[in-house]
């Protein structure tokens, strides 16, 4: 399948569904806010560097609050410098838990304490609507490697706060649950917000994950799942391995790094709610490759699932309503 017939198809796919933001909701200030996702910082030589960039253009950009999506950095005491680096933006910082945030033996109580995370999953205020930060690493499932699941107690409490929300939800995780290679049980959450959505038509505005290094959006069930790029890389493995990108020092500090397609430049997006214009707008960042492109490294095949969407950007985006009729525009995806 070409690159072309792969985007035709996503764009078939949500063009089909309608995103139901609230009908009524004047007055309505803006809620912007900043989201970076696998930037790995114990895989790549300039994480630090790299999360630094992120804090000062959201500062910049008055941003109500940031949130990173997972894959961040392991607790251990090297670390602190990066997590200073995180705090320079003087809002809210909210936090993901990622599959490789517990590498090298830590608890997942471990991490989120090391971030200062209320809980696991929880919920915050997001301005205009609510934030709901699940956990996507319960024990639970039939696949083997990292864990990536959502156990039915987190279920369970995901229903009933959007059954209690005041307001729009938003929902961030790590591990996607619109793609079979998220969460195993991601129809089993999907059902939940189609649910509380049912319920309560514009209770469920979208939802945000990284974990797979790819740029898109996809609608199912009516609802937005926009998948944030890494920060720093496209992950290729042994078929795509190579010491030629970075000095041999670098190579000997960080052990994966060969292992990866890295971005020249740091990835992240800029987003805005605006519930008085009953849009949701996303405003990502285009870099360059770090010497070849990733399907040329690992040698993909073009009929490879997703190759469309592996790319050094996260594309511009706006999920609106249709003006006047009460119904939504389907999600419309530029720059993809």
């Amino acid at each position: 399948m070409s690159r072309r017939a792969a985007l035709r198809g996503l764009l078939a796919a949500t063009a089909t569904a309608m995103v139901r933001l609230p009908i009524s909701a004047e007055g309505v200030p803006i809620t912007r806010f900043g989201v970076i996702s696998d930037v790995h910082q114990d895989i790549v030589p300039d994480g630090v560097d790299r999360i630094r960039a992120f804090a000062a253009a959201v500062t910049e950009a008055k941003a109500d609050f940031v949130i990173q999506l997972g894959d961040f950095c392991i607790p251990k005491e090297e670390n602190r410098v990066f997590l200073a680096a995180w705090n320079t933006f003087g809002g809210p910082r909210h936090h993901v838990l990622g599959n490789h945030d517990m590498d090298g033996g830590f608890s997942r109580e471990q991490t989120a304490a090391f971030y200062g995370m209320p809980a696991r999953h929880y919920t915050f205020d997001g301005g205009s609507f609510l934030g709901v930060v699940l956990d996507g690493n319960d024990p639970g499932g039939r696949a083997g490697g990292y864990r990536r699941y959502v156990a039915a107690d987190q279920l369970a409490w995901l229903e009933q706060s959007l059954a209690a929300a005041g307001k729009p939800a938003v929902v961030f995780v790590h591990q996607p649950l619109d793609d079979d290679a998220g969460i195993e049980n991601g129809a089993e959450a999907r059902a939940v917000l189609e649910k509380a959505e049912a319920a309560r038509p514009g209770s469920v505005l979208a939802t945000f994950a990284g974990h797979l290094h790819l740029d898109y959006l996809r609608a199912i069930g009516g609802l937005p799942y926009l998948q944030v790029n890494s920060a720093s890389y496209y992950w290729l493995g042994e078929t795509g391995e190579s010491l030629d990108y970075f000095p041999a020092e670098t190579h000997a500090r960080f052990k994966n790094l060969r292992y990866v397609a890295a971005y020249r430049d740091p990835l992240w997006a800029l987003v805005e709610v605006d519930l008085a214009a009953g849009e949701i707008r996303i405003r990502g960042r285009e870099t360059a490759w770090l010497g070849a492109p990733a399907v040329e490294r690992a040698r993909m095949a073009p009929d490879r699932r997703n190759v469309a969407f592996i790319r050094p950007a996260i594309g511009d985006r706006r999920i609106a309503r249709a003006a006047g009729a009460g119904r939504v525009a389907p999600p419309r995806i530029s720059g993809a």
